[in-house]
């Protein structure tokens, strides 16, 4: 049996949030990307999945700015209690919404590619609950 001191479990804990971290930004990132570069398909999703209508171009595009702000301070792994906190109200949120994406029902309109929210959430949460561990590449405490 390989005995491995504390210090190597540290790092690779340490590693291991770090990756989580930058995995939920590359999710996070992709989506504000939309917002920013294609606001009329994110549009299209305010109004199909979280029934919001009427989002112009120029108010989207100011949701995406905002977003991309929020992320960057996200990753950098500042206000951790706050961002990490809020990364998961949103993610729980665009994981409940598309609910009926998730049935199999005859002309339901399902997608496989919905179940990958749940994983991210799970690691949106492991991060929240370890984020005094969390210290790898970070600006915060």
């Amino acid at each position: 049996m390989i005995n491995i001191n504390e210090s190597t479990q540290l790092a690779r804990l340490e590693l291991s949030l770090f990756l989580l971290r930058f995995g939920v930004f590359i999710v996070l990132l992709a989506w504000t990307l939309d917002k920013l570069l294609n606001p009329a398909h994110a549009i299209s999703i305010f109004e199909e999945l979280y029934f919001i209508p009427g989002l112009g171009n120029t108010m989207m595009i100011g949701i995406g700015v905002i977003e991309l702000i929020f992320i960057m301070v996200f990753v950098a792994g500042i206000w951790k209690r706050y961002t990490y906190g809020i990364v998961i109200l949103i993610h729980a949120i665009s994981a409940i919404a598309p609910w009926e994406k998730y049935t199999i029902e005859l002309g339901a309109r399902y997608s496989m590619l919905y179940y990958a929210d749940w994983p991210m959430l799970a690691a949106a949460i492991t991060l929240y609950l370890l984020r005094d561990l969390d210290v790898k590449y970070t600006l915060g405490r």
